[in-house]
């Protein structure tokens, strides 16, 4: 039986994107077995990834722009067939050993109910997955919630058919669905407040402000001090034509 690849690791990155969180993510990847790292769409300098794919990202939204980076990124033949979806914020605190599974939590319509708590109205993320749950419905697929923070694995023979789908761009929750794909129950893990560190945590993510002036970006700073071979080194660029 031919030796499987380790998956690679894509990031999708907005054109004007901050180094700081990113590097530390970097810095994280130790506790993940993976094979090459991929930044799509921005490009940080100070960074340098096995790969770094250039290309014009469309759609209104931030999330319509993270779903036309996945549907470039997968026609890369040397992308490999199972890969992880990262975002800039997410930190892998414990060596993942094993076969991974994805994560979720709960239900769409969970989820959109928590936010009205806050944003009565929904706020263009809650519309998003409420247009989500309601494209499933249509298909005949479950709702789970598959918005967690922590990193995704994907197929990329599947990714397009699935997602394309549907047109909200919460492409975690469709391609999750759509496929029905193994997941294990847990919370999320993002952290949205200053005063919070999970260190016991095997997974983390922080927003802006956590990870700047938040005690849990205190902490992962520390845990992570030295710099990463993504830091330093030649990068292969592919610009689209």
């Amino acid at each position: 039986m031919p030796k499987q690849n380790k998956p690679d690791v894509v990031y999708i990155l907005r054109k004007d994107i901050e180094a700081e969180e990113l590097r530390y993510s970097l810095r994280s990847l130790k506790n993940l077995p993976h094979g090459k790292v991929w930044f799509v769409g921005g490009q940080p300098k100070g960074l340098r990834p096995d790969r770094s794919l250039k290309h014009e990202q469309s759609g209104e939204t931030k999330w319509d722009h993270i779903r036309s980076s996945m549907l470039r990124v997968i026609k890369e033949a040397d992308l490999s067939e199972t890969f992880y979806l990262f975002n800039d914020d997410f930190f892998i605190m414990k060596p993942v050993r094993g076969e991974f599974i994805n994560y979720a939590e709960n239900t769409l319509t969970w989820r959109i109910n928590e936010l009205r708590e806050v944003y009565p109205w929904l706020n263009h993320y809650g519309r998003s997955l409420v247009k989500a749950r309601e494209e499933l419905k249509t298909l005949g697929c479950p709702e789970i919630n598959f918005e967690v923070h922590i990193p995704m694995l994907f197929e990329k023979s599947i990714v397009a058919q699935s997602i394309l789908k549907c047109s909200s761009p919460q492409m975690r929750s469709v391609y999750g669905n759509v496929n029905q794909i193994p997941y294990r129950d847990r919370k999320d893990v993002k952290i949205y407040d200053l005063e919070t560190v999970p260190e016991d945590a095997d997974f983390i993510s922080t927003n802006d402000e956590t990870f700047k002036s938040g005690k849990v970006g205190e902490y992962i700073r520390s845990r992570f001090p030295h710099p990463c071979k993504y830091e330093v080194g030649e990068e292969i660029v592919r610009t689209e034509k």
